[in-house]
């Protein structure tokens, strides 16, 4: 597959500002982690803020890093008869990771679009896996949360399929409101699954029948 849209794909980043400062700090800070998990971290995770419209991950490229998301929203998509479809987006506090691909290298089918400015750490994967061999407990730690993530994408699977272009967007505002304030409408009509046209007349329906104050 060929890479689409030619923004860079995280380039060499310039040096880490105050914010980032602050969030490398409190990666090694943790009263939770021991000190030697905390050197660990120091020597091999780095934190970089990365520019809207850049990519974490292009279609067609082997994954070779996990990332955590600090700060912005990160899009993923893939493309369909020549149509971006997002299927998710994730902010801060959540985590992208390859369910697995990794090991083989294969070759992405989506794209990890910045849709903001972002700040997230980078874990390549032979950092990962040296992490789990020298401190099992964190293995355990991070697959409970990869295994809550899935299942918070699954519930969203099943709901998203169950209801209405109307009802989706009902439950988006209600448990992911600051999407609204990070992601183009646009973007958010992929992730319904509908055209922005049909959005927009969903959101006017919604302002009309509206209590009057």
């Amino acid at each position: 597959m060929m890479n689409r849209n030619n923004n860079p794909v995280l380039p060499n980043m310039p040096e880490p500002d105050a914010e980032v400062l602050d969030i490398m700090k409190s990666l090694v800070s943790s009263d939770y982690n021991t000190q030697e998990e905390k050197d660990f971290f120091a020597a091999n995770i780095a934190v970089k803020r990365v520019k809207k419209g850049m990519f974490l991950l292009k279609e067609g490229e082997a994954i070779k890093a996990s990332y955590h998301l600090f700060k912005g929203c990160v899009r993923e998509y893939y493309y369909k008869d020549g149509e971006e479809k997002t299927v998710a987006f994730y902010t801060a506090g959540e985590s992208l990771t390859d369910g697995g691909n990794n090991l083989n290298r294969v070759p992405s089918i989506v794209n990890w679009e910045c849709v903001s400015e972002c700040i997230v750490s980078v874990f390549p994967f032979e950092v990962e896996y040296e992490m789990y061999k020298r401190f099992p407990r964190l293995e355990s730690m991070c697959r409970v949360e990869v295994e809550k993530q899935y299942s918070n994408y699954k519930s969203a699977v099943n709901q998203f399929l169950s209801s209405s272009p109307m009802e989706r967007y009902e439950h988006l505002i209600s448990t992911r409101p600051e999407l609204f304030q990070l992601v183009p409408l646009y973007h958010i009509a992929s992730y319904l699954g509908i055209k922005p046209e049909s959005l927009s007349r969903i959101r006017g329906r919604m302002r009309s029948s509206a209590p009057t104050k």
